[in-house]
């Protein structure tokens, strides 16, 4: 069973230290994305419609917005992995086109190999999450340098060549379910609403909604979705059937299987597992 051994909430994002011992559904972001193996079995993820290595030599880069899963075959052992969660503005501190991490196509390629400065970081790093290591500037300067280290090697925009390609620009019809999308609780606002309102048929809709984003309406909402729990679990304190009504879901079960499904973990871990630490701005 999986395990969350420690989450940080913070100015940067998130920082997960996680055992993965069953699959993960397609899913999403709004960040960009980092997972690095810290012990266990070799593995991998599916980044977009590719196979991607996780191992001791390798890690993995998700651009903001990007779907990808987990595959965990019957049988096999557990993998502890690092996963990094990282806000575009904490990113903009460092520099203030890197604002642009939050709108995807911020890394060049979903692969990287892991340098000996990498390694040293990442176990000192997984030591401060295991020790429930409270010192926030020692954190936060661990993943800033492992971080920047990243963007360096792995991103266009560390090097100023980046040309955006203005494939970002959605139809208004889109940008606006978009905008109702992230501004519901839940999945209240349904996808024939949607429809309706931005005057499409269904097929053109999907078409145009998966040529915008990457993704179709429903995995789009649900990123929207899970984002809204992972805050709500972690920030609040009421109860996780409170946060499932909350969030639209019809019962504490099917809160805690969609939670679980797309973090390894149940909501009620997740909780136990979390330290929200304050922005010192």
């Amino acid at each position: 069973m999986s395990e969350a051994v420690r989450v940080i909430l913070g100015p940067f994002g998130r920082v997960a230290l996680v055992d993965l011992a069953h699959g993960l559904v397609r899913h999403a972001h709004p960040h960009c994305h980092m997972l690095f193996k810290v012990a266990g079995a070799d593995t991998s993820f599916v980044v977009g419609n590719d196979a991607m290595p996780l191992t001791d030599e390798t890690f993995l880069m998700v651009d903001a917005w990007q779907p990808h899963a987990f595959l965990h075959a019957p049988g096999q052992p557990n993998t502890q992995i690092i996963a990094l969660y990282i806000e575009p503005e904490w990113l903009a501190s460092y520099r203030p086109d890197w604002l642009s991490s939050g709108d995807g196509r911020f890394f060049n390629q979903s692969c990287g190999q892991v340098t000996d400065e990498m390694r040293r970081l990442l176990r000192t790093l997984a030591e401060c999450l295991k020790s429930n290591s409270e010192s926030v500037a020692d954190t936060e300067w661990l993943l800033g340098v492992l971080v920047v280290s990243v963007i360096a090697r792995y991103s266009d925009w560390a090097s100023g060549t980046f040309k955006p390609s203005g494939s970002h620009v959605y139809d208004w019809r889109i940008r606006k379910a978009i905008g109702h999308i992230r501004g519901s609780s839940g999945d209240g606002l349904s996808i024939e609403t949607m429809i309706d309102d931005a005057g499409m048929s269904r097929s053109n809709f999907f078409r145009r909604f998966k040529a915008c984003t990457g993704m179709s309406p429903g995995l789009f909402q649900n990123v929207v979705r899970l984002e809204q729990a992972v805050q709500l679990t972690i920030k609040s304190q009421e109860p996780l059937s409170s946060t499932a009504s909350r969030l639209g879901f019809i019962d504490q079960a099917h809160f805690s299987r969609f939670f679980r499904n797309h973090t390894a973990v149940s909501p009620r871990q997740y909780r136990q597992g979390a330290t929200e630490w304050p922005d010192p701005k």
